[in-house]
């Protein structure tokens, strides 16, 4: 997918052309919905994450300057946190009350960390540590490592726009998801 082709469409759907919009949901739809189902394991509500994003691109193509530079790795980034927000809404509750031997009613204090910096510290910490063992994969695998999760490509789509043997790219991705998870590990 043409980074310059998707700039030139949003272009268009910040002048609120219609056939822009249908062009770019018919241009990303397969990669943004294989990510949202991903996150979410159900196609219908993977289907209403990809909606509410679309809805998002209407409103605010024209101020969204991260549209104009790396439209496809923008919406993969809002589609995969739109589905992980929708996820963190529907989390079971868990009753943190209950009855003693005696009858009484008792309760947990509970701090919710779900937003706290420690969070935001071990969250940054992680994805600080998946760069350092993403950049020690060779280029060629990564690069599949990449295309996979961001759009969402299956081996196939990867050998068609790497231009590379579906058995060598499967054993690129296989073998790089080793090394990361390897990598993780050594630096947890």
């Amino acid at each position: 997918m043409d980074a310059a082709h998707l700039t030139h469409v949003l272009a268009r759907i910040a002048q609120q052309d219609r056939t822009a919009l249908r062009e770019l949901f018919d241009l990303t739809k397969r990669q943004l919905l294989a990510v949202a189902t991903r996150v979410l394991r159900d196609p219908a509500a993977a289907e209403d994450v990809l909606q509410e994003v679309f809805v998002n691109v209407w409103q605010r193509a024209g101020g969204l300057p991260e549209l104009r530079s790396h439209p496809m790795a923008w919406l993969t980034a809002t589609v995969r946190n739109r589905a992980i927000d929708l996820l963190r809404r529907h989390r079971p509750e868990v009753s943190l009350h209950w009855q003693d031997a005696d009858g009484e009613e008792r309760c947990h204090d509970a701090v919710d960390l779900s937003g706290s910096p420690l969070d935001h510290l071990l969250a940054a910490q992680s994805d600080h540590q998946l760069s350092d063992c993403l950049g020690r994969l060779d280029a060629e695998p990564r690069q599949a490592v990449l295309l996979a999760y961001f759009e969402g490509l299956t081996h196939a789509d990867l050998a068609e726009r790497l231009a590379k043997p579906l058995g060598t790219v499967k054993a690129w991705v296989r073998r790089s998801l080793d090394r990361l998870r390897l990598c993780m590990g050594e630096l947890a």
